[in-house]
């Protein structure tokens, strides 16, 4: 009867054996082949084709060309970067309650899909140029997550970046969001409004949002 190797559980044959080689090197490649880097199309055909995972199996997904590991209860990317999106068209805004979507501007939303990691945080930075058409005049750039069309996080005045000034100014804001699932895809979507007056008018240029994961 075959043994096993101490750390990785690998068999071999002992000389009782029956001399079967090719069944031997069958056991011992069945063995190795969870334990290698699996090679996948993408996600889709990853879960389809592994569908008993064990937590710590490695795998290369040519879309979106990157490693993913195993985590107990989803694949995540091996080492899982920051998202990034710019957008350089101009909009404005008059409303007094945060919209997604500026008038005169193409792109919007802005909405940016990134991978919760394991630890379900991550940090959104969003930022502009942005003015006010009075010198008093207020402009905010918030941001909501989304999963799915369920919001987890909606856009707010505490999490928005605040400019007073009929002036282009560059401003941002940073803020983390937690609770939210591990290996699930998710959305992070722009948000302004204009203040300070009736009638004012809020306008972002060179527009951007960040998406950093929290490990």
């Amino acid at each position: 009867m075959s043994k096993l190797t101490p750390l990785g559980s690998l068999p071999y044959p002992q000389p009782t054996d029956v001399a079967d080689v090719p069944l031997h090197l069958q056991s011992l490649a069945e063995a190795i082949d969870g334990r290698t880097v699996l090679r996948f199309t993408d996600i889709a055909n990853l879960q389809a084709r592994v569908t008993n995972p064990v937590a710590g199996m490695v795998a290369w997904l040519g879309t979106p060309g990157r490693l993913f590991h195993y985590a107990g209860n989803h694949w995540a990317p091996v080492a899982p970067g920051p998202v990034h999106k710019v957008n350089n068209n101009e909009g404005s805004t008059t409303s007094t309650t945060f919209v997604e979507t500026l008038t005169s501007a193409t792109g919007d939303p802005m909405a940016v899909s990134f991978t919760a990691p394991p630890s379900g945080s991550v940090i959104v930075t969003v930022g502009a140029y942005t003015y006010n058409s009075a010198a008093d005049g207020l402009a905010y750039m918030s941001a909501a997550v989304r999963l799915g069309t369920t919001v987890k996080l909606a856009a707010h005045e505490d999490r928005s970046s605040i400019v007073r000034s009929a002036a282009r100014v560059s401003a941002s804001t940073q803020f983390q969001v937690s609770g939210l699932t591990g290996g699930a895809l998710h959305t992070v979507t722009p948000a302004y409004r204009a203040g300070g007056g009736a009638g004012n008018t809020a306008s972002f240029d060179n527009r951007f949002v960040r998406i950093d994961p929290v490990t």
